[in-house]
């Protein structure tokens, strides 16, 4: 059996090739030829299959997929074992591995000074993709496939501007021009297609279109990413500018400084990942934490100062901040980026997964990852020394999930985030917090106009009722960023609705979320968007004492509550009800707002009081007439 990858996934037998039918049979024979050589678990599969969401006869769809699957290859290739299946493949059986092992066979005859077999491996290899189209191209997503699916992207991005240099080291800069100028459009964000097409045209003699070419990256760069080019862009506009060049001959020595294919002196042909996920639109405020982060940039080379945490309630906007952020600085670590979203607080990722996408996309084949976590954990952390990286884990539990993917050496940067405080890896490993609160007034003010400026009154609106006195001006959106508590999410879903509903005016929403706020923070066709699914995943993490806690503080008219106020709400001991708000300030869905005295955010105040009257009606009553929760002034 052979089987194709790179493009739509295709299996060739007696009969040539087919294409699987089923889509999610197609996700099973995907997974099966990531592992291939390996024991997939029934688990392993349903969770690729399924998610979250397996039907009831799970164990049994599952074996009914393998079943048909085993019809097509053949019960010598797909093989039940103890655990689970395993698929066995030929050295050249999967396109994939042969692109792989091509790729670094070019790269040792390049280094041995055989260009023209390099390029001609290179070319061969890059033929094996089918169409333009990415690896398993009509395989449904899921997460069991991402890393593999991006790492190989990253491979073929990589070979084909490896392929371009080699012609260029050849002295055919002529005919790789429009090439250059094809991947330069596919893949703007690369400034290496930038820095070759540039070098191409200079070669040409086309100095005035090399010099062009510097402005438009720059531009792309700067409006996508916020950033400058890098300083080898940079150094070869000076080449262009200052030097007078003239077409080399063929097979002419290089004349500019430029990415080439061989490495330096030390380093290795490993991919550079760059798997950041897109940065939020409308990013604003924001400016002291952001501040922040840039001082773990040590000044001068660069590098980086070991772990930060960043922390705060659900729909705060860590991950925002964080990826935001790592664009921000992605030129400052040249060896590539990481990412990976630990689903935390859903379906959490086990840390020799997370480990294993890793590897592969550092450069080490699937068939080599090691099955032990601690096994990989040392391979992962060799093969970041040295190296200037910055990796960002995502949505974190507790940090046992996040020690095992923490880099070793001091070059490296991880961004982790949080709605745990984790305050072990701060004790044990010196991580640095950093501590999130919703955006102050004029913050979400400006997020708000900057989403729907379109749908807020123009002209300031008058508050007779307002406490500073008769007929003063109210800011536009000031009522509807009030209502959301100035939660990052909340506002962006608030203005997603609005912009939804155009005849919906601002006042008239903002009626709506006053008389039911987490209703009217609901994301129609999307419920795990919405506020109230967000607090769900933070509320589900609890132990059942603390949420008997959490549900007794929503209905309370208070402002703030007391340790010993709160042991009269649950029948207890001052100390336990104090161990359990620690708990709760801790998974952020209460904060302390002075020594001793918790409060809640006024959505999480509303989604507690409607956990209590859900699971005990009686709990209102009952917490409205608890002694010592008078309302503050």
């Amino acid at each position: 059996m052979r089987f194709r990858m790179l493009g739509p996934l295709r299996v060739r037998g007696g009969a040539g090739w087919t294409r699987v039918a089923a889509g999610q049979q197609r996700v099973a024979l995907a997974v099966l030829l990531v592992h291939a050589g390996r024991i997939v678990s029934r688990d392993q599969l349903a969770d690729a299959i399924w998610g979250d969401r397996p039907p009831r006869t799970t164990a049994n769809t599952v074996a009914a997929y393998v079943m048909r699957l085993r019809r097509l290859l053949g019960g010598h290739v797909l093989v039940t074992r103890e655990r689970g299946y395993e698929l066995t493949a030929g050295e050249g059986d999967v396109d994939a591995d042969v692109f792989e092992r091509s790729l670094a066979t070019a790269r040792r005859e390049s280094q041995a000074g055989r260009l023209e077999v390099a390029a001609l491996r290179l070319s061969r290899a890059l033929n094996l993709w089918q169409g333009q189209g990415a690896a398993l191209a009509d395989v449904p997503e899921t997460p069991a496939l991402a890393a593999r699916v991006t790492y190989l992207e990253q491979l073929r991005l990589g070979a084909e501007e490896e392929h371009a240099r080699a012609l260029l080291d050849l002295g055919r800069h002529g005919e790789v021009v429009e090439a250059l100028r094809r991947l330069a459009e596919e893949g703007p964000l690369r400034e290496r297609r930038w820095a070759l097409l540039m070098t191409a045209l200079a070669r040409c003699g086309r100095r005035a279109e090399a010099l062009e070419t510097y402005q438009r990256a720059r531009r792309v760069l700067c409006a996508e990413l916020g950033v400058e080019p890098g300083p080898e862009l940079r150094r070869l506009q000076g080449d262009v500018l200052t030097q007078t060049l003239a077409p080399p001959s063929p097979r002419g020595p290089a004349t500019l400084s430029v990415p080439t294919l061989r490495p330096e002196p030390g380093r290795s042909f490993a991919p550079v990942p760059a798997q950041l996920p897109a940065a939020v639109g409308h990013f604003t405020g924001r400016a002291g934490q952001l501040a922040r982060l840039d001082a773990l940039l040590r000044p001068g080379d660069g590098r980086a100062a070991g772990v930060c945490v960043v922390t705060g309630p659900p729909g705060v906007g860590k991950t925002a901040l964080a990826t935001h952020w790592a664009h921000r600085v992605r030129d400052r670590f040249p060896d590539g980026q990481l990412y990976v979203s630990l689903r935390g607080y859903g379906t959490p990722v086990r840390p020799g997964d997370a480990l294993a996408g890793f590897l592969r996309a550092l450069g080490v084949p699937a068939g080599r990852v090691p099955s032990d976590v601690h096994e990989a954990g040392g391979l992962y952390r060799s093969l970041l020394t040295g190296r200037r990286l910055l990796v960002l884990l995502d949505d974190a539990r507790d940090p046992d999930q996040v020690r095992p993917l923490l880099p070793g050496g001091p070059g490296c940067l991880a961004l982790v985030t949080s709605r745990d405080r984790l305050t072990g890896l701060i004790a044990r490993d010196g991580a640095r917090p950093l501590t999130l609160d919703v955006l102050s007034d004029p913050e979400a003010h400006a997020l708000l106009t900057a989403l729907i400026g379109d749908h807020l009154p123009t002209a300031p609106q008058t508050d007779p009722a307002h406490p500073c006195g008769d007929g003063i001006a109210a800011a536009p959106g000031a009522e509807l960023a009030r209502l959301c508590g100035n939660l990052p999410l909340a506002l962006r879903i608030a203005a997603a609705n609005l912009a939804a509903r155009p005849h919906t005016t601002p006042t008239e929403y903002a009626a709506t979320l006053a008389t039911d706020p987490l209703g009217g923070l609901d994301v129609d066709g999307d419920p795990r968007t919405g506020v109230r699914a967000a607090f769900d995943a933070s509320y589900a993490a609890l132990e059942e004492d603390a949420r008997n806690l959490f549900r007794r503080l929503g209905p309370l008219p208070a402002a703030h509550v007391t340790a010993q106020e709160a042991a009269t709400l649950i029948a207890a001991a001052p100390a336990t009800a104090a161990r359990l708000l620690r708990r709760l300030a801790t998974a952020h869905v209460v904060e302390e707002h002075a020594a001793g005295r918790y409060g809640l955010h006024p959505l999480l105040r509303a989604y507690a009081a409607e956990k209590a009257a859900a699971e005990n009606p009686a709990a209102d009553a009952a917490a409205r007439a608890a002694p010592g929760t008078a309302v503050e002034p």
